[in-house]
C-alpha cells in the first residue's frame, strides 16, 4: 500500500480550437515546463455501489468524496502492474490509497464475476476492507497522457486526449469492443502538493482558460446515458 500524500489538482477542458493556445501558454510560462515522461495511454476501470453512490457523490460535488478504479497503463486488453486506487478529496485537497493486485482478463476468460474475485483475493487484508460495496464495474475510461513537470519540479501538468469509454454495466463479460467518446476535447491537469498551493494559484492566474469542475467517471456515464 502507498501511503497518501495531500495535493490540489486543477482541471481545465480545452476547445480544440484553443488547444495551440494553452500549449503555447504553458511551453513559454516562466516555470519552465518540460516533457517528464514518454506518451502513454491509461485505463482505468471505475467500481461503484448497485446505487452509483460514488456517481451521486461525485455528481453533487460535495466536499468529502471518493472513486474507486483500477488502473493500468498501454495495452488495454493484456494488462501489467495493475493498482486498485482509493481517489479521496476533503475540503479541496485530494490524496490516493493505492494496492497492487491481481487483474488478469485472460485467464478468468474475461467473465466479471472471476476477474473481480480473484483481484480481491490478491488484496492484503486492508485493501479488502477498503474496497467496501464498491463490487459493480460501471465503465472503463481510456485515454492517452502526455506528461509535463515545471523546472522547480512542484507542479505537474499532464494533457488527456482521445478519451472514450466502455460501458460495463449489465454485463456479465468484459465489454472491449464498443466504445464511446467523451468529446472533442483535451483535458488538462494541474497537480501539486498541499505546500506549494500559491504557485499553482499563481499559475492559474495566468492561463488563458479557467478551471472547472470534471470527472471523467461522471462524463462517462454521461455519455453513455445520452448515448
Amino acid at each position: 500500500m502507498t501511503q497518501p500524500s495531500r495535493r490540489f489538482e486543477v482541471k481545465i477542458p480545452i476547445p480544440l480550437n484553443r488547444l495551440h493556445t494553452v500549449q503555447a501558454w504553458l511551453n513559454t510560462h516562466a516555470l519552465g515546463f518540460e516533457k517528464r515522461y514518454s506518451d502513454r495511454f491509461v485505463n482505468s476501470l471505475y467500481l461503484d455501489d448497485a446505487h452509483l453512490e460514488r456517481y451521486e457523490e461525485n455528481l453533487s460535488g460535495i466536499s468529502f468524496r471518493k472513486k474507486v478504479r483500477i488502473r493500468w497503463y498501454d495495452d488495454l486488453a493484456d494488462v501489467n502492474n495493475a493498482k486498485l486506487e482509493f481517489k479521496h478529496r476533503e475540503a479541496g485537497k485530494g490524496y490516493k490509497v493505492t494496492f497492487g493486485l491481481d487483474f488478469d482478463f485472460n485467464k478468468n476468460k474475461t467473465q466479471w464475476p472471476s476477474i473481480l474475485r480473484d483481484a480481491y483475493r490478491s488484496l492484503p487484508h486492508r485493501g479488502q476492507i477498503l474496497w467496501g460495496n464498491e463490487q459493480m464495474p460501471v465503465l472503463i475510461c481510456r485515454y492517452q497522457r502526455q506528461y509535463f513537470e515545471s523546472i522547480c519540479r512542484r507542479i505537474r501538468a499532464t494533457f488527456d486526449q482521445d478519451m472514450h469509454v466502455f460501458d460495463q454495466r449489465y454485463h456479465a463479460k468484459l465489454n472491449l469492443h464498443k466504445q464511446v467518446s467523451l468529446g472533442a476535447y483535451v483535458l488538462l491537469e494541474l497537480k501539486t502538493d498541499e505546500q506549494y498551493e500559491a504557485d499553482l494559484a499563481a499559475l492559474i492566474a495566468t492561463c488563458p482558460l479557467r478551471p472547472s469542475r470534471h470527472s471523467k467517471y461522471v462524463n462517462g456515464i454521461r455519455m453513455l446515458t445520452w448515448y
